[in-house]
């Protein structure tokens, strides 16, 4: 690490250079100045200083940052920004790179990939890709309608979130874009318009058939893109408005085309971060640049934050009790702090156009599965994901809900992080011990051929092993292993008791189109009773990715409850025919 700090030293020497000069104009354009401020705040790089960016040098001074030059992360951080600030902008640097200058193991780390599984579940095997359908053989059935039917595979490494977004086939929206990149997660959370560099092919992926090739799009550049989400509705306000004047929009009205609207938001999205690619989402999603302090940069979560959760009074953990319900990273527990860095991304979301109503929501549930059905029949009437095919009615489909899954389980009771067991400490060959920012399975770090592979590739010290499970247990693996065959053996049950559900409710929706009358009141609640079932095991199991490790025993207790209403319900749209 010693040779990055000399090259940043070098970096504010140069800086300093221009000193003099850069405080001269900027009293021509700010009036009378505190010289000797600003010449220290120039050191830095801080074209403008305390004058211009008061809080963002405070924080700078006051944090690890203090003696790195702004120029390291803002291109045009200089004289001629100083002089123009209006015509020369600032530019803040997205990549990695910017921040591997200085931390070269983190960054190492977290780009590290080894396609490989440790457990016999999930696991990050992208190449060849692993559809979930591969493991829960009913999906199709009990999914069906949905685009992830379609393409949904088991998940790849972080360094490939962008790439992976962006080559899946089924559709894709802007709003989904806030996890992907942490530059649009920033702009939309603090209203700030992006404008896309420069010309940018976007290809749809989504638009293969099988014969015909996907269409490609051309974003120009000077293309403008603005996000906001209505506080009250969660609805999306998004455009990307083209040099020429074209506008498209989340909301196309009914004369317009939605489909194309959609795909040059979410084109014009990709294009105006495409400097990041393949990972997307960067330290800045997690650490503020300036301070080095945690930070969150999604914006429906610090809503979720604020007001969300069964209760309506949010909290950073819904279900706890005391500090576990501040407000602010500030006021939480250290634990709360660092799995809500995570939460950013895994986490139950509505996200994008709902398959029912054509809505763009962008909103957190910041609830545990079990509270799902009644929060989005308050709130959404069941409108904000999609209709089964088969039923004809609309059902939930979760997204990755590891947060509220962890809340109040038996490790979390204990007081561990995210962090704790997928981010252990290592050592860099130059002797520093540091958190580790492969964020993979603790079988993997349990492992030492995977390990000795992960510390060779990255430049860590082999011999420096910080196992996340042995560091609490002896060694558990087969304990860990022996959970989650058991909640696969119950999930397994639930499954197979609500493709009869489906089966059932789907025989019910034939007969009302041919004209048979049924008995409504007993169709409904069996429809009710199969849409708790469905959120149950689709949420925890399906969409969530410890199979069932991060809660056992609200994982177990969840599925015994789903098969047991799945079963309700199949006999209850049985007897509705009768």
């Amino acid at each position: 690490m010693g040779t990055s700090r000399d090259r940043r030293k070098r970096i504010v020497v140069t800086a300093a250079v221009a000193l003099l000069f850069a405080a001269l104009l900027l009293a021509g354009c700010y009036g009378t100045l505190d010289v000797p401020s600003e010449l220290e705040a120039q050191v830095r790089g801080a074209c403008g200083g305390a004058d211009c960016h008061d809080e963002v040098i405070e924080a700078a001074e006051a944090g690890p940052h203090a003696d790195a030059g702004c120029v390291i992360c803002h291109e045009g951080a200089d004289k001629e920004h100083a002089a123009t600030p209006d015509k020369v902008e600032a530019a803040t640097d997205w990549r990695i790179a910017s921040c591997a200058e200085c931390h070269e193991g983190q960054a190492a780390t977290y780009l590290y990939d080894d396609n490989a599984k440790a457990g016999p579940y999930g696991g990050s095997v992208r190449v060849p890709a692993t559809p979930k359908k591969a493991t829960f053989a009913r999906y199709s059935t009990i999914a069906s309608g949905h685009a992830f039917v379609k393409d949904y595979n088991e998940e790849g490494a972080h360094k490939w979130m962008f790439a992976d977004h962006r080559a899946i086939t089924r559709g894709k929206f802007e709003t989904c874009m806030q996890c992907k990149s942490t530059k649009i997660a920033w702009s939309w959370t603090n209203s700030k318009p992006l404008t896309v560099a420069s010309d940018t092919d976007v290809e749809l992926t989504h638009t293969k058939t099988p014969t015909t090739p996907a269409k490609t799009v051309k974003i120009p550049k000077g293309t403008v893109l603005t996000y906001a989400t209505d506080a009250k509705t969660a609805e999306v306000d998004a455009k990307a408005t083209l040099p020429d004047g074209t506008v498209y929009t989340s909301r196309p009205k009914a004369s317009e085309d939605a489909t194309k609207n959609f795909n040059m938001l979410w084109a014009a999205t990709v294009a105006a971060t495409k400097e990041t690619m393949p990972y997307g989402a960067g330290c800045n999603h997690c650490h503020d640049p300036h301070s080095g302090e945690p930070r969150l940069v999604r914006g429906a979560m610090l809503t979720a934050i604020e007001s969300g959760g069964p209760d309506g009074e949010g909290g950073l953990n819904p279900y706890g009790t005391g500090q576990q319900r501040a407000k602010t990273l500030a006021d939480g527990t250290a634990q709360d702090v660092t799995n809500s860095q995570c939460g950013q991304c895994h986490v139950e979301y509505t996200c994008g156009k709902s398959g029912v109503d054509g809505k763009d929501r962008d909103v957190f549930g910041w609830g545990k599965a079990r509270d799902l059905h009644e929060m989005y029949s308050a709130k959404y009437d069941y409108k904000q994901d999609w209709k089964q095919k088969i039923i004809g009615e609309p059902l939930i489909k979760s997204q990755h809900p590891e947060l509220e899954l962890y809340w109040n389980s038996p490790h979390y009771t204990v007081g561990a992080s995210c962090a704790d067991c997928h981010m252990p400490e290592v050592r860099g060959a130059d002797g520093e011990v540091f958190r580790s920012h492969w964020l993979t399975s603790p079988y993997k770090y349990e492992d030492a051929k995977l390990y000795a592979a992960f510390a060779a590739k990255t430049g860590l010290d082999a011999t420096y092993v910080d196992k996340p499970c042995a560091r609490c247990h002896e060694d558990k693996k087969a304990e860990g292993v022996a959970i989650q065959h058991r909640v696969f053996a119950a999930q397994q049950r639930a499954e197979t008791a609500l493709a009869g559900s489906v089966a059932a409710l789907g025989r019910v929706k034939t007969a009302k189109a041919a004209g048979t009358k049924v008995d409504e009141k007993a169709y409904a609640e069996a429809l009710d009773k199969h849409r708790r079932a469905h959120v149950l095991w689709e949420n925890l199991i399906v969409s969530e990715n410890s199979m069932g490790f991060h809660n056992p025993p609200e994982v177990l207790a969840a599925m015994a409850e789903s098969e047991k209403l799945a079963k309700e319900a199949a006999a209850g749209a049985t007897a509705a025919l009768k």
